[in-house]
């Protein structure tokens, strides 16, 4: 490539070392190939390496390890001219059996004990309630992995929601008779916010507990700031009057004031 006419019009291959006319080679493909580029390899020297390496390759692919099977091509072959017909057998060095490293024994994984039962999807299920249990009974209770228990309920609208709660917790509400056991690790709240209301106000025929008069207020026994639940047997229906005089009062306190 002395000038810019051999440039254009003639190129050397990589094998043969020949100069050929550019239309010898087959054009680059790809974003960063230009107009005029070419590759490397004229078409004679790509047809006899295609026949060359076919039968190598064949023989190399029985080999376990095909990327650490070393490419041998004899020398007769390599010397054979572009543009030389096929011999008739070309014989082909087969990889060494014993160079090949043995693989390793595989070991055997250790049994794991599954912690519970497991359900459909793979997903673990608390086990099963006995046949005659009891809703109510608190003692069925048990933790799921965090810890926690699960409590569902409805909104005054219907919505569903469910909540994780303290064991101590759902003990409490299914003990007072606001909760029912679905399952181990799952309770039910049985009153929304107003059916609930609505539940203590005509338990108590809207009257009040402390002094008998028209009541249309709840108020808890056990205040919630000492530890008492919104619960049918912590709750009592109350009048407006006696509901902001109890405030967080005793029961017993406040029944020796009244």
């Amino acid at each position: 490539m002395t000038d810019n006419l051999q440039t254009t019009q003639y190129k050397q291959c990589v094998h043969c070392l020949e100069q050929k006319p550019v239309t010898d080679f087959l054009r680059r493909t790809g974003r960063r190939s230009g107009p005029a580029s070419r590759r490397g390899a004229c078409r004679s020297c790509r047809k006899t390496r295609g026949r060359i390496t076919a039968p190598v390759m064949v023989s190399i692919a029985k080999h376990k390890d095909v990327a650490a099977a070393p490419l041998v091509v004899p020398a007769a072959v390599a010397a054979l001219p572009a543009n030389q017909a096929e011999p008739a057998a070309v014989p082909v060095a087969e990889p060494d059996a014993a160079a090949a490293p043995a693989a390793a024994p595989k070991r055997p994984r250790p049994s794991k004990a599954p912690a519970r039962t497991a359900g459909a999807g793979g997903k673990y299920r608390p086990s099963p309630l006995p046949a005659n249990y009891s809703p109510t009974d608190a003692t069925l209770l048990r933790t799921t992995r965090k810890g926690t228990v699960w409590m569902r309920g409805k909104t005054d609208k219907g919505r569903r929601w469910h909540q994780e709660i303290d064991l101590e917790l759902a003990v409490t509400l299914v003990k007072e008779k606001a909760a029912v056991i679905v399952n181990r690790t799952t309770i039910r709240r049985l009153f929304s916010n107003k059916d609930f209301r609505i539940y203590i106000l005509t338990r108590d025929n809207y009257t009040c507990h402390f002094c008998g008069q028209y009541g249309d207020t709840i108020d808890h026994m056990l205040p919630r700031a000492k530890g008492g639940h919104t619960t049918p047997d912590n709750c009592v229906c109350a009048c407006n009057e006696c509901n902001q005089s109890k405030a967080d009062k005793d029961i017993d306190e406040f029944m020796r004031e009244l």
